[in-house]
């Protein structure tokens, strides 16, 4: 294990999933993905409060890294405990939360030939289809509260331009999808607040993809890949062609103590600077001591549709 390195800019560390089962979401994440805990902190009422909101008076937090880089998973169980989920297999399509944790796999069917042989709960249907410049493949895990994470196969000369660890089994967390009814708002604000711009782009066709997200919808994939560098975790702003009236918007869904894929977690190295080019959209400072970033502050950015953003400084 490592600390996060000094960094300039503002970066991706990986998501932030709510839960009531932590050791459930640990096991896998941990047997899948080789993700190992880094570190634990209890954020108190009001603290709790002003990160997540007056719907909470707790929050535990769990942190998941990949051994050697400054990217992995912040599992947080919030009290009080929700029965409520942001997503649910009837809203796979649906757009405005966050959908999916990829994972690059340099031996594909071995790395969901392991999955499934630890017993993880991986989607019958796979997905191979072809971007502008690699062929790709894709599988699903099922993880507690409708939270999905992807094991992605493509050619590993292609893929080492986009991934830190490309030497064992699985890399670090390499993005995470967030289907948007416009991304024009999202993209501006990634670029004015947190100096991100689009790394690569990928359109595709394929009925393949379609069966494995669950919809008899024929998809037009058009995805924008926006982080600090290409070779950084990032968001996947993906637009999937289909009309309001098949993938309605769950615009405000993503607040806790709501259970799933809630919303992600940043290191900066001024937490200040971000503030204030956020404006309106950020919440106040708490003091937060979390490792792999130690005894820090924290605050809560809110992407235009509303997905969180939890950025905590850098040290």
């Amino acid at each position: 294990m490592v600390t996060l390195p000094a960094v300039p800019d503002t970066f991706l560390f990986g998501p932030l999933i709510s839960t009531d089962d932590i050791a459930a979401h640990q096991r896998v994440f941990g047997v899948a993905f080789d993700l190992v805990e880094a570190g634990r902190s209890q954020v108190p009422g009001a603290d709790a409060q002003a990160l997540f909101g007056s719907g909470v008076d707790i929050a535990n937090l769990v942190s998941l890294q990949t051994e050697g880089v400054p990217a992995g998973v912040v599992l947080a169980d919030f009290g009080p405990r929700s029965a409520e989920t942001v997503r649910d297999p009837d809203t796979w399509i649906h757009r405005d939360v966050l959908r999916v944790v990829d994972f690059h796999a340099p031996d594909f069917p071995a790395a969901v030939a392991h999955a499934r042989a630890s017993g993880c709960e991986v989607e019958g249907s796979e997905a191979e289809y072809e971007g502008e410049d690699a062929g790709f493949r894709e599988a699903h895990l099922r993880l507690p509260d409708h939270v999905v994470a992807a094991v992605l196969g493509a050619p590993a000369d292609f893929f080492a331009d986009f991934v830190q660890v490309s030497d064992r089994r699985v890399s670090e967390v390499v993005s995470i999808s967030l289907p948007l009814s416009d991304a024009t708002e999202t993209l501006d604000f990634l670029a004015r607040v947190l100096g991100w711009d689009v790394v690569y782009e990928l359109t595709f066709r394929d009925a393949s993809f379609s069966e494995l997200l669950g919809t008899d919808e024929e998809l037009t994939v058009r995805a924008r890949m926006v982080g600090p560098a290409r070779n950084q975790p990032y968001l996947n702003l993906v637009d999937y062609g289909l009309p309001a009236t098949a993938a309605a918007s769950l615009r405000g869904r993503a607040v806790a103590p709501r259970r799933g894929l809630l919303g992600a977690v940043l290191g900066t190295s001024d937490l200040d600077a971000v503030r204030a080019a956020a404006g309106a959209a950020a919440g106040p400072v708490v003091p937060l001591g979390l490792a792999p970033f130690g005894e820090t502050r924290a605050c809560v950015l809110d992407l235009p549709p509303g997905v969180p953003l939890l950025v905590l400084e850098a040290r």
